[in-house]
């Protein structure tokens, strides 16, 4: 591991603590998982419910990774807090409580051990008042999200006694082991994101309630138009649960001055709370809240639940916001006073605004925080909601924008760099300076100085049209030491094949020479790129699908998130995987020895359904799983350059066939006659070579997909992205 940390402890086994240790073990940490003590013969009961549940919850990748924690209790088994190298304080939101617990820690750790608190509303000086001085130098708060396995935000706090040597070990395991995203917050009360948000949430509600606007028409007006999650403001109360809302709301009020805008905004005292809450009404956690079911919403003149109602707004939250509407007046002094808030608190919280935009967006599910969206919808027209614009606002229409010229506005109103992450390597920039090798419509190869290559998509969710496999076909061409795939596009490394290309040559009345050829040049350019002198890359991350995971298969070694979500969805399109992914994929579980392999390999390529590439069993030794989506273009090209010294392509395959039935007897005629096709390839006498199976592959694609059904399958599924079970 990059932070040297084999060994954490987790002290508190509640929901985040337990998550928390879970998150460390799927890293492949080991952790000891302590609590109180319990009543009985089993004291150890709590730490190890904390477990089981996360078992539950899928907070563990792998179940079989719960064995990497171990339970105790905080009486017993504190002597194992000195075979920690970070220690992790997850207790209750209780000063005493967490200082009593800091004092056990300082008596028993290592001397020099990082120790974080996952605090979410105490600040790092208070909870610090009593400790030693070697303590508060190997202190800070790092604040996860719940759940921790999920959601990729930590706030990292750090005292003025923090070594930075501390500091740095856990940015490390936090971006690097864990995945996570790390923000910088300053000493505040709720740090960035639960300040930020609470407030915009008390902003919606109030507002909301003095406009007479219904829950519904909020979450609509606020909602999509600003790219904010379906939830909406109502709705994430109701998620979160409205009986621990007045608790977050008194935690911050009490802990923020009196002139602090947010003390205008205690909704959890309003009527409305009180009236649900009264009525046991808590969202989530009980039959209902502002919301029963997807169908009704409260009525607070009626005090009781009635119909949804429906209500259309523009897509654009800067024409919703000129509208003149009711939706679009709510939605304008949301924003106006959500935004004005944050310039306020801006230099409080944060160096720079991006800090802030990225809480919101990665611990509130934003897809531009609220100074990114002020960017966007024109700082002209934002400036035009205030009689007297705040000055971080002027500050940015002096500047070009809170985001100009590669820069970022500074919280002291100064454009400065954006904060550096260690490792992260965009594409574009990677290649801004690099010779292009070859390109067409569909892709870009590029040589970087040392000789590396680097191919991307341009292609939407880098999908492979005929013109990306055409390009492929002319690997061995190209004058590389090696060859990274990889792309800025997060949320695909390749979403599969050109599904309407496909649709529209299939069907009895389809083309099927060109049918054949676009199924013939995609296994072809598969086999030039792994037949290629030089050694092939993935760097992998959000989906890898259908043609995209046969892109995959293809490789020599990938770097591979371990969230990615991999698998064949072809059937559901009216096909089988027809780029030789039966032949990479029957090759693995031949060589890794698997029983059955063809029956293995025949299931694996009808199922539809992706899952998490951890959860995979035909990954090499080569293969690398992170937990990092963001470092997957580093590794990669680290990946590469080890390999290329000494690289010789591989052979091609010749591979046994089975002579065992394979028939696929679940779903309609439509789905048996994919698994007859499929079956086709794989089954007969002897073996076959890898020329013989692309002819079977190209001849069986073909032929199901001149099918009717299928060609209608292809093509519901081309232009409503749902299947058709026909």
């Amino acid at each position: 591991m990059a932070t040297e940390i084999t060994t954490a402890a987790v002290l508190g086994a509640g929901s985040m603590g337990a998550g928390i240790a879970a998150l460390m073990a799927n890293a492949g940490i080991r952790v000891h998982l302590l609590d109180l003590p319990s009543d009985g013969e089993d004291r150890d009961e709590r730490a190890r419910r904390g477990i089981e549940t996360q078992v539950k919850r899928r907070g563990f990748q792998r179940p079989e990774y719960a064995e990497r924690v171990t339970p105790g209790n905080t009486e017993d088994h504190l002597d194992r807090l000195a075979e920690a190298d970070w220690i992790v304080e997850a207790v209750f939101e209780d000063i005493n409580v967490k200082r009593d617990t800091f004092a056990k820690v300082d008596a028993h750790r290592r001397p020099g051990t990082p120790v974080s608190s996952n605090t979410s509303t105490i600040p790092l000086e208070t909870l610090l008042a009593e400790a030693s001085e070697d303590f508060r130098g190997d202190f800070a708060i790092t604040h996860f999200f719940n759940p921790p396995r999920v959601m990729r935000l930590v706030e990292l706090v750090q005292g003025p006694d923090t070594r930075p040597e501390v500091g740095k070990k856990l940015r490390q395991v936090l971006e690097r082991d864990l995945g996570k995203v790390v923000v910088d917050c300053r000493d505040t009360p709720g740090f960035i994101a639960n300040r930020i948000g609470s407030f915009w949430m008390g902003v919606g509600a109030q507002v909301a309630f003095d406009q007479g606007i219904a829950p519904e028409q909020a979450d609509v007006a606020f909602g999509r138009p600003f790219g904010v999650p379906r939830t909406g403001i109502f709705g994430l109360f109701d998620y979160v649960g409205l009986q621990v809302a007045p608790h977050i709301w008194g935690s911050l009020l009490g802990a923020l001055p009196e002139d602090d805008a947010m003390q205008n905004y205690g909704v959890t005292e309003s009527p409305q709370f009180k009236e649900l809450l009264e009525k046991g009404f808590t969202g989530r956690t009980a039959e209902s809240g502002f919301y029963r079911g997807r169908d009704e919403v409260y009525d607070f003149e009626a005090h009781d639940y009635r119909p949804k109602r429906s209500y259309e707004v523009p897509k654009s939250a800067r024409e919703l916001v000129e509208s003149g509407t009711p939706e679009g007046n709510y939605a304008r002094e949301v924003f106006r006073i959500t935004l004005q808030y944050c310039c306020d608190t801006a230099a409080e919280i944060a160096a720079t605004v991006d800090q802030i935009d990225i809480a919101m967006e990665l611990g509130y599910g934003w897809k531009k925080g609220p100074f990114a969206l002020a960017d966007s919808l024109g700082l002209d027209v934002v400036a035009s909601l205030y009689d007297a614009p705040p000055a971080l606002l002027d500050a940015a229409r002096a500047a070009g924008g809170f985001y100009a010229g590669g820069k970022v506005l500074g919280t002291d109103g100064q454009l400065t760099d954006r904060p550096a992450r260690e490792g992260v390597v965009r594409v574009a920039d990677l290649v801004d300076n690099a010779v292009i090798v070859a390109e067409n419509s569909g892709a870009t190869v590029y040589k970087l100085a040392d000789g590396v290559g680097v191919f991307t998509y341009r292609t939407p969710m880098n999908s492979s049209t005929d013109d990306v496999t055409e390009l492929f076909t002319h690997a061995g061409e190209w004058d590389l030491k090696a060859l990274v795939i990889a792309n800025d596009e997060e949320r695909a490394f390749s979403a599969g094949a050109n599904l309407p290309r496909l649709a529209e040559l299939s069907g009895p009345d389809g083309d099927e020479q060109a049918r054949k050829t676009t199924i013939r040049q995609g296994i072809d350019g598969l086999h030039a790129l792994r037949r290629a002198p030089y050694p092939v890359v993935g760097a992998v991350r959000g989906v890898a699908l259908g043609g995209g995971l046969e892109l995959l298969l293809h490789t020599d070694a990938s770097v591979i998130h371990a969230e990615t979500r991999v698998g064949f969805p072809e059937r559901s399109v009216g096909l089988f995987p027809a780029w030789s992914g039966p032949v990479r994929l029957l090759e693995r579980l031949v060589a890794l020895g698997v029983p059955d392999a063809h029956k293995v390999a025949y299931d694996a390529l009808l199922n539809v359904r992706p899952v998490p590439a951890v959860n995979v069993d035909f990954w090499r030794d080569g293969d690398r799983l992170i937990m990092s989506p963001d470092h997957v273009v580093e590794q990669a090209l680290e990946l590469a350059r080890e390999l290329a010294p000494g690289y010789t392509a591989p052979e091609d395959a010749e591979l046994p066939l089975t002579s065992q039935a394979l028939e696929y007897t679940e779903g309609s005629e439509t789905d048996k006659a994919i698994g007859a096709a499929l079956a086709a390839v794989l089954t007969g006498e002897g073996t076959a070579t890898e020329a013989e199976l692309a002819e079977r592959q190209v001849n069986a694609a073909s032929d199901v997909l001149a099918r009717q059904e299928n060609a209608d399958r292809a093509a519901h599924m081309a232009k409503t992205r749902k299947p058709l079970n026909n």
